[in-house]
Order: C-alpha cells, then structure tokens, then sequence
C-alpha cells in the first residue's frame, strides 16, 4: 500500500477516534432524550457502542490491511482504546466507567470485522463495498452534526422525525455550499 493510501486511512481513524472521545466528554447525549430512548426501549447505549466501535474495528481493519494479523491488531487497538475511553468517562459528571461497556466495545470490533470478512467473501461483496464509504459518511456526519448542531439534540416541540429533516435539510445546505465553493 502506498504511504499516501495508509496515512489517509489512519487519518480516518484518528478522526472516527476524536469524535467518540468528543461523545464520550459529553455529560448529556442526544440519545439520552426520551423520545430515543422510548424507541430503543433504554438499548441506544448499547447500540451506540455497537456502531461506534464496530466501525472504530473496521476502520482499524481498514487502515491495517496489508500487515500481518491486521485483523487481530485492529481488534487490540479497538479494545486499548475502549478501555482509555471508559476511563475519559470517569472524569466525565453524568456518565460512568463501565467495564461492560468496554467488553461491547471490543466486541463491537470483533464482530464487525467479522461479518465484514464474511460478506467480502460472496457475492454481496460489490454491493456493500460500493455503499460502505457512503455508510460511513453518513454515520460520521451524523455524529459530527449533533455536535455542531446542539439544537437538534433537544427538540422543543417537534418530534424527532422533523428534528431528523431539519438536519438533513441543513447538512444538504451545507454540501450545496461546499460543492459551489469547490466547483467555483
């Protein structure tokens, strides 16, 4: 792999790793509010960990391919890093260390790259390796426009739905500025 291809895909991974340490320095989450934690009946935690970390795992994978046991390696790192990011928590007022949160953490990797080694084994390979960066795009603007966008993470009077349009909305706005910036 050339070191230009290698260093993008660390710098993919550095980024997914700030935005969950972000989260993870937050006291409230946008998952912590009602109308979220009514439809995943109390589990967004848990979910959160899975896609979080499971894409952490594959992101890992990703920018280890080519070394020996790049695999193995990225499932380490994952759970080194889990492990560092329950302990952020620790200091964090509102949230807490756990120590099953780390384990789901890991898991999280693990699986992930195992269902990703899986799939790119059949004939389903083309298909999701095409909609895999969008995917990852859409999880990372999502986590990175909760961040920037506080107002969504509390809808005062709106459903979640019309807070969810109203992001889309403004994150389309936002790529039609940056595409006529770029274009232009």
């Amino acid at each position: 792999m050339r070191p230009a291809d290698r260093a993008a895909r660390l710098i993919a991974l550095l980024s997914w790793m700030v935005l969950i340490t972000y989260w993870s320095g937050q006291g409230t989450l946008p998952i912590d509010q009602p109308n979220v934690a009514n439809v995943f009946h109390g589990l967004q935690h848990r979910i959160a960990h899975l896609i979080a970390f499971g894409l952490l795992g594959l992101l890992a994978r990703w920018a280890f391919d080519g070394l020996p046991r790049a695999s193995l390696l990225a499932v380490l790192l994952v759970s080194v890093f889990g492990a560092t990011d329950e302990w952020h928590q620790s200091f964090t007022p509102g949230r807490r260390a756990a120590i099953d949160d780390w384990a789901v953490d890991t898991a999280s990797a693990a699986l992930a790259i195992f269902i990703w080694s899986r799939v790119h084994r059949t004939r389903w390979r083309a298909p999701v390796g095409q909609l895999a960066p969008i995917a990852v795009a859409a999880v990372f603007i999502l986590g990175v426009g909760l961040a920037v966008r506080p107002s969504l993470t509390q809808p005062t009077g709106s459903t979640l739905r019309n807070a969810a349009l109203d992001f889309a909305r403004s994150t389309r706005e936002v790529a039609r500025q940056i595409r006529s910036t770029v274009a232009g």
